[in-house]
């Protein structure tokens, strides 16, 4: 059980999209390296360094507002053993995500947070 990357989860109106991904492409000095569209469910996300960006009406990322991180692990299965004998609570369990599995659990300190294991190697 490693943890290979970390990031903030910030939400956003869609017509903040542009001016926020460039205030964190120039802040860390990266590009965009990720542009994803759930227009099913209206939002787009575009991941700079570190920080994912979620844009949408309140509605639109209601369902997804509770986490505010997201840390990559290289496995899943075990993080999650491991967060169990730690006192957390699973809010759900692994399930499909884009390019991967993703779980969201809950820190004993309250901390809500997307747990990510890609497919392939990132």
């Amino acid at each position: 059980m490693h943890l290979l990357h970390h990031a903030f989860r910030l939400y956003i109106e869609p017509s903040e999209l542009e001016a926020t991904v460039a205030f964190y492409e120039q802040l860390q000095d990266k590009k965009c390296e990720r542009r994803l569209s759930f227009a099913e469910r209206g939002i787009e996300v575009a991941v700079v360094g570190a920080f994912v960006l979620l844009a949408g009406s309140e509605a639109a990322l209601a369902p997804v507002r509770t986490s505010t991180a997201l840390l990559m692990v290289d496995s899943l299965d075990e993080t999650l053993d491991w967060l169990r004998t730690q006192g957390t609570t699973v809010i759900h369990e692994p399930q499909q995500a884009p390019e991967g599995r993703n779980a969201t659990v809950r820190h004993r300190d309250g901390l809500v947070v997307e747990y990510y294991q890609a497919t392939t190697a990132t």
